[in-house]
């Protein structure tokens, strides 16, 4: 498979989303985006921006209050409501694939209800046609890398799925089990070892990883910059009887030294249509006028030469220089790498390629986690 054959597909797509929205005009109904937090509001400004007007939202009976509203418009029962499925029109406002249950591709399943689902951009730094055609030497190279056929489909898909904001795309790649994998289970064995779980929030990967590895390691470093974050981070490792999890409150960098960061208050007053769940629970744009500070470090220093097994980065967008402060314990130790992918839209053009400056041995593959969002892509560097 050539990626240049790719580009020929890539430059006949379209957006979708404004066909999409002329059906859902077409049907002269009240609209319901089913759902009712961070992604229901990006769709919702979404469906403005197009002219079309939510007159309500609609949640499951477990999420369901009497008299709620949400942006001023009332909340129901999904239940109830879709029992009338001819006076509604239904769009798909959640995503939560990443968290063990499919109720948006349930949702995208229901053949009882009028409805529609499209992407929705977490991320303002989006890939189009002309971004991928600029960059499609790197593009190729990065292509070129991947050691398997899912993977280099992972990548054309995730290519169409930015410029198309089809969901078709994502359906047929999603992949379960995040980090924690058929990819990464040699880091099961027992040879010891650390784990560094960057952008550990409040410490829930770290209990799958422990999990999912029997506790088959020598240190655990659980690294949050965000102080409520880490706060919970801990709490949760107190009331575990974890053996050495040593909780880590700053950023990781390329060097030592304090960052700026945007915070989710401003982030919601700067651009509406940037408020969602990763920005509500962690900072997330590093900013010369940003309204946080934080202490950042190198994984380098972090770790002060300790043996490292797995390194996992979830960090909003600087994993780039996270990687960079981790060059000699990458090229030492050959750790197995999980490094979250589509926070920039040059991010599948620097990582994998900065990766394989440092170790043009590894194996690189590509895994999507989430069904319903342009996230949870994740970069695998295999030793």
């Amino acid at each position: 498979m050539l990626f240049e054959k790719t580009l020929e597909e890539l430059k006949n797509l379209k957006d979708v989303r404004p066909k999409i929205c002329e059906k859902i005009k077409s049907h002269n109904l009240p609209v319901i985006v089913f759902g009712a937090a961070a992604t229901a509001m990006r769709t919702s400004n979404f469906l403005k921006a197009a002219n079309i007007d939510v007159a309500g939202y609609a949640v499951d009976e477990e999420y369901y209050q009497p008299n709620k509203t949400y942006l001023e418009r009332p909340v129901y029962n999904f239940a109830e409501i879709s029992k009338t499925p001819d006076k509604y029109v239904f769009v798909l406002g959640v995503n939560d694939e990443s968290k063990g249950t499919h109720r948006s591709s349930e949702f995208a399943n229901n053949k009882n209800i009028i409805h529609y689902e499209f992407l929705v951009e977490y991320f303002p730094n989006s890939i189009t046609y002309d971004y991928v055609l600029a960059n499609h030497e790197k593009f190729a190279e990065t292509f070129s890398c991947l050691a398997d056929e899912l993977s280099q489909k992972s990548l054309i898909n995730f290519l169409k799925l930015k410029i198309t904001h089809d969901l078709k795309y994502s359906i047929e790649f999603y992949h379960p089990n995040q980090y924690f994998n058929e990819l990464t289970n040699g880091v099961r064995t027992p040879n010891g070892g650390g784990y560094i779980d960057c952008g550990a929030y409040n410490g829930d990967t770290v209990a799958e990883f422990i999990n999912w590895n029997g506790g088959n390691y020598e240190k655990i470093f659980a690294i949050e910059a965000d102080t409520v974050n880490f706060a919970e981070l801990e709490k949760f490792i107190a009331t575990k009887n974890y053996k050495n999890v040593v909780p880590v409150n700053c950023g990781v960098w390329n060097e030592k030294t304090t960052l700026q960061f945007l915070s989710s208050d401003e982030s919601n007053k700067t651009n509406e249509s940037m408020n969602s769940d990763i920005f509500e629970k962690s900072a997330a744009s590093v900013l010369s006028d940003g309204d946080i500070v934080i202490n950042t470090d190198t994984i380098d220093n972090i770790t002060g030469g300790e043996k490292i097994n797995f390194i996992k980065m979830d960090i909003e967008g600087s994993e780039l220089p996270a990687l960079q402060g981790a060059a000699e314990t990458i090229k030492k130790f050959k750790p197995t790498l999980a490094i979250c992918a589509y926070h920039k839209a040059e991010d599948l053009i620097t990582l994998p390629q900065f990766i394989k400056s440092l170790n043009p041995n590894y194996k690189f593959y590509l895994r999507k986690h989430m069904w319903a969002a342009d996230t949870d892509l994740v970069l695998y560097a295999i030793p």
